[in-house]
């Protein structure tokens, strides 16, 4: 029987794509997901969250830095996937950023925490951070004309 690694790092059979314990949390966070996206939040945020535009593009952005959490990679020195793909630009602040290549970070579930912790503690707090992850997404590019010859260059 052939194995391979489930993203907690148990080894599970060929064909399984995850093992108990993770589907057992996937399922929860899954509901608690749905739950969220119900009755709290924004209905055109929601429907845009699960839109095959938002999927796509999600994809892009995670494959455009090689699925890896580039604040762990920067800020904490660590190679971490990324789970996620944060809006440095929340879409309720700026609609028109919401598929924008230069304002999506890839994250890991823990470090969005961490960026959403911050985000919330004050204005002067957010823009700091915001302005940290620009800074990233510009040191990651540098060496290759920054963000935009990237994107462009993709077409």
């Amino acid at each position: 029987m052939l194995w391979h690694i489930c993203r907690c790092g148990a080894a599970i059979p060929q064909g399984i794509s995850l093992c108990r314990s993770c589907t057992a949390i996937q399922t929860v966070q899954g509901s608690r997901h749905m739950e969220y996206n119900r009755t709290r939040r924004d209905k055109k945020a929601a429907a845009f969250y699960v839109s095959a535009d938002w999927r796509r593009t999600r994809a892009a952005a995670l494959r455009l830095y090689d699925g890896m959490d580039m604040y762990a990679y920067y800020m904490q020195h660590r190679i971490v996937t990324a789970d996620m793909v944060h809006h440095i630009v929340e879409i309720g602040e700026d609609w028109e950023k919401r598929l924008d290549m230069a304002n999506l970070f890839p994250l890991s579930n823990s470090n969005h925490g961490i960026i959403s912790a911050l985000y919330d503690r004050d204005g002067a707090t957010k823009k700091a951070v915001q302005e940290q992850l620009r800074g990233i997404i510009a040191s990651h590019w540098k060496d290759r004309g920054g963000i935009e010859k990237v994107l462009s260059g993709l077409d």
